[in-house]
C-alpha cells in the first residue's frame, strides 16, 4: 500500500484498480489517511474505459485466474500492465509465500521494495493456471482470501 501511495505521489495520473470491493475499501481509506485522492481507487466492476483515458492504470492485487486479468485487459492497448502485490496475499500464501518472506528479509530487502522480473510474472501466471484446474464453478467474493476460500477451500457437492 505504501509503494501505491508513493506512486500516486509521484505520478497523480494513476488509476489505481482493484479487483475486489474490500480491497478498494482499504485502499480508499489508506488514501484517505495520507491526505491521498481516494478516487485514483477504481474496482474493476465499475471501472468504464472512459476512465482510463488520461490515466495509467495499475493493479493493487492479482486476479487469481489469469485468463479473467487477460479478458478484463484485452481492449485497452497496453503493452504491460503493472500490478502492486504484496507476498501477504492470499493468492501467495496459497503457494507458500510465507516461507519465502524470511528468506526476502534474510536477504536485506526492505518490506516496500519491488521486485520485478519475467520469472516472477511466469511463477504467477502457472500458479493461476493451476487454480484455474482445481475450480468448477466460480463463485464470486468480496475479497481476495474470501474467493480463494470459496472457490479451493469449499467441499465439492
Amino acid at each position: 500500500m505504501n509503494a501505491c501511495a508513493q506512486l500516486a505521489k509521484e505520478q497523480p495520473d494513476t488509476l489505481f484498480i482493484a479487483w475486489f470491493s474490500d480491497t478498494a475499501k482499504k485502499y480508499k481509506a489508506f488514501f484517505i489517511e495520507k491526505g491521498l485522492n481516494e478516487n485514483s481507487i477504481a474496482e474493476t466492476r465499475l471501472l468504464h474505459a472512459a476512465q482510463l483515458q488520461s490515466h495509467t492504470p495499475v493493479f493493487v492485487e492479482h486476479y487469481p485466474l489469469n485468463a479473467k486479468e487477460l479478458a478484463f485487459a484485452e481492449n485497452w492497448n497496453i503493452k504491460n500492465i503493472i500490478v502492486y502485490s504484496a507476498m501477504d496475499e492470499p493468492l501467495f500464501k496459497h503457494f507458500g509465500s510465507d516461507k519465502m518472506i524470511p528468506l526476502i528479509k534474510l536477504l536485506g530487502m526492505k518490506e516496500s521494495e519491488s521486485i520485478e522480473h519475467s520469472y516472477l510474472t511466469e511463477s504467477i501466471i502457472k500458479g493461476q493456471e493451476k487454480i484455474a484446474e482445481k475450480m468448477i464453478v466460480e463463485q464470486s467474493a468480496n475479497s481476495q482470501g474470501e474467493w480463494m476460500e470459496r472457490n479451493l477451500n469449499a467441499p465439492v457437492v
